[in-house]
């Protein structure tokens, strides 16, 4: 048997800031992008009495607990050996200092912080946003007994344009 649940709703998604590193010593400017997400649930079996695997409105809502985690915010890898991060007192507050040496100019970065999340990857990519993501999904949903023993696999999709996405599968 195998069923697959696609779930990829509207508000799964999140607006944020970030800038990609590409090496050593080239980094893109300061962006944004207005990400989407989608999940793919690969089944083991199914509920025989009622025909179904489980209320997926359990899993919408650990979605959008993530996605708005990261809404509105700078996005930092705080796992990159060519970004150094310093929590920094200034007159306007506390504030997270990014900087990154760059091949011709050094790029500084400097904001309030509680505009900034530190995610725990070496970069900021649609690749290791998906990664992250699953992981923390697949925590969440371990954690509900009803689906753990359901699920088999977990993809989870970023889109960060239209037509160019990414997914990371991992078992559950």
């Amino acid at each position: 048997m195998s069923f697959v649940i696609r779930l990829e709703k509207e508000n799964f998604k999140f607006s944020c800031s970030h800038f990609t590193i590409m090496g050593p010593g080239q980094a893109e400017r300061l962006h944004g992008h207005n990400y989407y997400v989608s999940l793919e649930i690969q089944l083991v079996d199914l509920d025989s009495s009622l025909g179904m695997a489980f209320d997926f409105n359990l899993v919408k809502p650990l979605v959008r607990e993530i996605t708005d985690s990261y809404d509105e915010l700078v996005l930092l890898p705080d796992r990159s050996p060519y970004l150094k991060i310093e929590q920094t007192q200034s007159e306007y507050g506390e504030c997270v200092r990014a900087t990154f040496d760059g091949k011709d100019k050094q790029k500084r970065y400097e904001f309030p912080s509680e505009d900034v999340k530190l995610l725990p990857v070496v970069n900021v990519t649609s690749e290791e946003l998906a990664r992250e993501i699953g992981k923390r999904l697949a925590e969440k949903m371990r954690s509900l007994e009803g689906i753990a023993k359901r699920v088999r696999q977990i993809s989870v999709g970023v889109q960060e344009t239209r037509g160019q996405s990414v997914s990371y599968q991992l078992s559950l």
